[in-house]
C-alpha cells in the first residue's frame, strides 16, 4: 500500500504522471498503474486527467492526500526509530543561494552544531541561484533550500528567516544613469538579478555595457579593484568600495524553503533548527 500511496502523493504535488514518474524514478505506465490499483482499491476516481498529462485531484483525492501524507509521515518515522540504531546518519542537503551562504551559514552551522544536530546528519551544503534551489527542494533533490528572492511553488513551503538590504556599490554607484557605467550582472534565476532587473526598470536604464558573472565572489572581487558597478548585499560589500542606498523596495528577505512531504524526522527537525535560530530579526546587510 504505501508504493502505492507515496505514487499518489508524488502525482498530487506534481501534477503530471510523467514527472511524478521521474521524482520516483520508475516510468510512466508504472505510476498509471499505481493510480489505477489505488482509484480500484478505493472505489473511486482520484484524478482528473487533462489535455497536456496535467491531473487534478477529484474532491476524494483532496480526502485522500491529507490522510496520505499523515501515513507516509508515521511510516517513516517508524522506519527511522526501528533501523536508528547502527544505521548511517541520515543525508541532509541545503542549497543557498550566493549572498545567503556568506551571511548566514556561518550562524547556521554553529547553531546546528550548539543543538547537536550535526552529529544527526550528514550534512552538504551547496550554493546556487533561487529558481534551482526551489526546484530541487520541490523534486526532492534537497531537504531545504534557503533564497533571497520571493517564491511560490506547489510543492514548498516557505518561512520568512531574516532580512537583507541591497545597495549600489562600485565606480558609478552615485551615477548609475552614466552610460559609461559598467554593470556587473549576475545570471538570471538568482535572487540579486530579480532585484537588479527591478532596478533598471524602475530607473528606465538600459545598460550599454554589461558583464554577467555568476558568483557573488567574483563581482566582488572587481569592485574590489575598482572596475564595474553592481546590485550587492550591504552585508558583502568590499571595504572601501563606494555605495549607495536604494530605498525599501530593495530590503528584501531571505526564505526558508522544505518540501511539504518526504522529510524523515531527523531531517524535519534540523529544518525546524534552522529556522528557529532566525526566531529573532537578523539583518545581515546592517
Amino acid at each position: 500500500m504505501f508504493p502505492l500511496l507515496e505514487t499518489f502523493v508524488a502525482v498530487y504535488e506534481t501534477g503530471q504522471f510523467s514527472i511524478a514518474a521521474d521524482e520516483l524514478r520508475v516510468s510512466q505506465s508504472t505510476v498509471s498503474a499505481r493510480i489505477a490499483q489505488l482509484e480500484q482499491r478505493l472505489g473511486t476516481s482520484l484524478f482528473e486527467r487533462h489535455a497536456r498529462a496535467d491531473a487534478t485531484a477529484t474532491r476524494a483525492g483532496e480526502t485522500l492526500y491529507r490522510s496520505a501524507v499523515e501515513l507516509l509521515a508515521q511510516w517513516r518515522q517508524t522506519q527511522e526509530d526501528v533501523s536508528r540504531a547502527g544505521q548511517a546518519r541520515d543525508p541532509f542537503l541545503l542549497m543557498m543561494s550566493n549572498t545567503a551562504a556568506v551571511a548566514l551559514l556561518p550562524r547556521i552551522l554553529d547553531g546546528l552544531r550548539s543543538a547537536g544536530a550535526l552529529e544527526r546528519v550528514d550534512m552538504h551544503v551547496r550554493t546556487a541561484n533561487s529558481d534551482d534551489i526551489v526546484e530541487a527542494v520541490e523534486l526532492h533533490r534537497a531537504h531545504m533550500g534557503i533564497v533571497e528572492k520571493p517564491v511560490a511553488a506547489e510543492g514548498i513551503i516557505r518561512t520568512a528567516l531574516c532580512d537583507d538590504r541591497l545597495v549600489l556599490a562600485g565606480e558609478h554607484a552615485h551615477d548609475p544613469d552614466n552610460p559609461q557605467t559598467v554593470w556587473l550582472l549576475r545570471e538570471h534565476g538568482s535572487g540579486v538579478r530579480y532585484y537588479t532587473d527591478l532596478f533598471f526598470s524602475q530607473r528606465a536604464i538600459q545598460p550599454a555595457h554589461h558583464i554577467e558573472i555568476s558568483g557573488n565572489a567574483s563581482i566582488c572581487s572587481c569592485l574590489a579593484a575598482g572596475f564595474g558597478t553592481s546590485l550587492v548585499s550591504q552585508g558583502v560589500v568590499p571595504a572601501g568600495v563606494p555605495t549607495a542606498e536604494l530605498g525599501m523596495d530593495f530590503s528584501r528577505r531571505f526564505s526558508g524553503v522544505t518540501p511539504r512531504s518526504g522529510l524523515t524526522g531527523v531531517q524535519r527537525q534540523v529544518c525546524g533548527l534552522i529556522t528557529s535560530l532566525f526566531a529573532t530579526r537578523l539583518h545581515p546587510g546592517s
